[in-house]
């Protein structure tokens, strides 16, 4: 029920974007081919706090699946660098909820079929155009995983619009983890539990006053590997158990931090914060 959902969504954004595969428009680019994956930039104008509002498409080959920013047990992480784009003061990536995909070895986080990652572009000049140049590397895989690198640009003029890239970025969004909501779906606490230390055990306890099957996703600092939490009854709270690997890690532990993602059939959110 609770994928089901979710897929209705990214269906919803799948049927939005296919409009835009026509001849590039001020802002939207130019596809890059590589051999099982696509990619370009688009822009759809401003937000409410004069933000523009951007994304990365991916559109992959059919039985192809790129990754999510935690990968899980296997894959590549996506590497954007926007370093050689003009006039641009600061970009955020944002990241839709991924797919658990279970290749009967490995459990990983997953996109597959068409992706748009938003983007948040702050211009240095709001009145010049924004030169967006984006080296993208991502793992692409099948029965086989390979690496694909990409070059996409998109020249946005000041006041750029284009009502399409516009429709497609928002209902992008609607894929996007919202902020928790106390008493209602939120993380309460993450304490660990026990392990050792190159295997530390924690408890993530979540707020989820509806009671709707959910989905929750833990990472830890990049150096650590998050297992797939298992959830554990107590009471009207939830808890679930996760188990980092420490491998080579340098992140200490008591330094760690925590970006917890939760998805129930109509809500997602996401969540940081340090342990107990």
């Amino acid at each position: 029920m609770m994928k089901r959902r979710f897929q209705t969504l990214f269906l919803a954004a799948l049927a939005t974007t296919a409009v835009l595969s026509g001849p590039a428009l001020a802002a939207v680019g130019a596809w890059t081919e590589g051999d099982r994956a696509r990619v370009r930039l688009l822009a759809g104008g401003l937000d409410d706090e004069g933000a523009l509002m951007g994304a990365i498409e991916i559109e992959l080959a059919p039985d192809w699946h790129t990754y999510w920013r935690s990968p899980g047990a296997a894959g590549i992480p996506p590497n954007t660098d926007f370093s050689a784009s003009g006039n641009l003061r600061d970009i955020a990536v944002r990241y839709p909820v991924p797919q658990r995909y279970d290749d009967g070895y490995a459990i990983s986080n997953v996109y597959d079929g068409r992706v748009l990652l938003p983007l948040v572009i702050d211009a240095g000049d709001d009145a010049a155009p924004v030169d967006l140049r984006l080296s993208l590397d991502i793992g692409v895989c099948h029965d086989v995983c390979i690496p694909e690198h990409f070059d996409a640009a998109l020249e946005i003029p000041s006041g750029a619009t284009d009502a399409e890239a516009a429709r497609a970025i928002a209902e992008a969004w609607k894929l996007i983890p919202g902020p928790p909501e106390p008493g209602v779906l939120a993380v309460e606490s993450v304490a660990r539990s026990g392990g050792t230390d190159r295997h530390p055990e924690y408890v993530v306890t979540i707020a989820n006053a509806g009671g709707a099957p959910a989905e929750v996703f833990v990472e830890g600092p990049a150096d650590w590997y998050a297992g797939v939490p298992e959830p554990m009854p107590d009471g009207k709270d939830a808890a679930y158990r996760v188990v980092f690997d420490r491998l080579g890690a340098k992140t200490p532990i008591d330094a760690a931090q925590f970006v917890v993602t939760i998805v129930t059939p109509d809500r997602a959110i996401e969540q940081r914060l340090g342990p107990d």
